[in-house]
């Protein structure tokens, strides 16, 4: 069975996506795996979601890949002003280490998409005021 999951980065949190896939401000790594029957629960509502043993070994991971990536993730939610070069590094090795962590735990990711509001470049007169 086909599920989709949000990763965020800056909550160290993930959710559950519908087939209509929202857009984001903020961001999001979905996340779409092929799951076994045996790996997948329904709630009361006949959603599917994950058993709480998948969902222990998920969110382990989430929590390892917020560790390893923290600088990136402190630069994200300060919205610090880096290189290009720098924002596209970061999100490469981003996405190369929750690969790593995927294969590592043996979840089968058959997709991995970047959503939402990744910067690549930024200068001072576009970085966000939240004060006025």
């Amino acid at each position: 069975m086909e599920l989709t999951l949000s990763f965020n980065l800056l909550e160290a949190e993930f959710f559950y996506v519908s087939p209509k896939k929202p857009v984001s401000t903020v961001p999001l790594v979905y996340l779409t795996f092929a799951f076994d029957e045996g790996q997948v629960a329904y709630n009361l509502n006949n959603q599917a979601k994950l058993t709480r043993k998948m969902e222990r070994i998920v969110k382990t991971i989430l929590k390892k890949w917020q560790q390893e990536n923290a600088v990136y993730q402190q630069a994200l939610d300060q919205d610090l002003i880096l290189m290009p070069d720098e924002h596209l590094d970061y999100q490469t090795a981003l996405v190369k280490n929750l690969l790593i962590l995927l294969k590592d735990n043996e979840l089968p990711a058959i997709r991995l998409e970047l959503v939402g509001s990744w910067p690549v470049f930024q200068t001072k007169d576009g970085q966000l005021d939240l004060t006025n």
